[in-house]
């Protein structure tokens, strides 16, 4: 998936889409393309060079409605979220809208959606072989496929790296400055001299050690330490709140 998710906000209230503007502001993942007051404009002004993933739009508008709108945009974005004061979300379903963000929309409830959205729905649009890799194995001849996604973190081992998933761990023929060189790009962080992890599987941080779920905590070195928090901290939403 592209480094951004490109959104588009729809709204006659100038203050509903200060809000959306805000929230989408909040999340590093995202970037907004193009905001509308006028539902009519949107239809012009939503171009396929634009490649829109999301559409925040609303409902209730005078002329045209988001009901009425939807149609003309399926073709125009990979995901349609209508945003409304009433709950309509069964007209928003029989028009295959994506979800659905009843306001007063807070920011929790906005995270979940776009996350549950990205992870859902934009990740089938992804090249199918983009998140495998074949890895060489300390067994002559042999080539291990894994999806990266399934990786937890990378420890080395002598002249090999071992290679942890939930299912099992596996001896690799690689450094891991090469791990770095390859999965770093992909949310993968050194976090020790001896550990590459899977920073989307990280849980909590606890003083030095990182919980990755699954049963399975690293240590992390303290000369990566700020690194490792100035990574998370790009990644982590922003409230605004003291």
């Amino acid at each position: 998936m592209k480094n951004k998710i490109r959104c588009v906000i729809i709204d006659d209230e100038k203050h509903a889409v200060s809000l959306l503007t805000s929230y989408i502001g909040s999340m590093a993942n995202l970037e907004l393309v193009k905001t509308f007051n006028d539902p009519l404009e949107a239809l012009s002004g939503i171009t396929p060079e634009d490649r829109i993933d999301i559409i925040f739009l609303d409902i209730e508008m005078p002329n045209l409605s988001g009901l009425e709108l939807a149609p003309d945009l399926r073709s125009k974005a990979r995901a349609i979220i209508f945003t409304s004061a009433f709950n309509r979300s069964l007209e928003a379903f029989e028009v295959r809208a994506n979800h659905y963000l009843l306001k007063p929309i807070t920011l929790p409830k906005f995270t979940t959606t776009v996350m549950g959205i990205i992870d859902n729905e934009l990740s089938k649009y992804e090249d199918p072989g983009k998140n495998i890799k074949f890895f060489k194995t300390g067994e002559k001849g042999k080539l291990t496929r894994i999806k990266k996604q399934k990786i937890i973190y990378f420890e080395s081992a002598k002249n090999y790296v071992s290679m942890v998933t939930a299912e099992k761990s596996e001896l690799v023929y690689l450094t891991l400055k090469e791990v770095e060189k390859i999965f770093c790009e992909d949310l993968f962080y050194r976090v020790h001299r001896s550990h590459v992890v899977n920073a989307k599987k990280i849980k909590k941080i606890v003083g030095n050690t990182i919980n990755l779920g699954e049963g399975f905590q690293v240590q992390m070195g303290n000369s990566y330490k700020k690194g490792l928090l100035k990574f998370l901290e790009e990644k982590t939403l922003l409230t605004g709140r003291i």
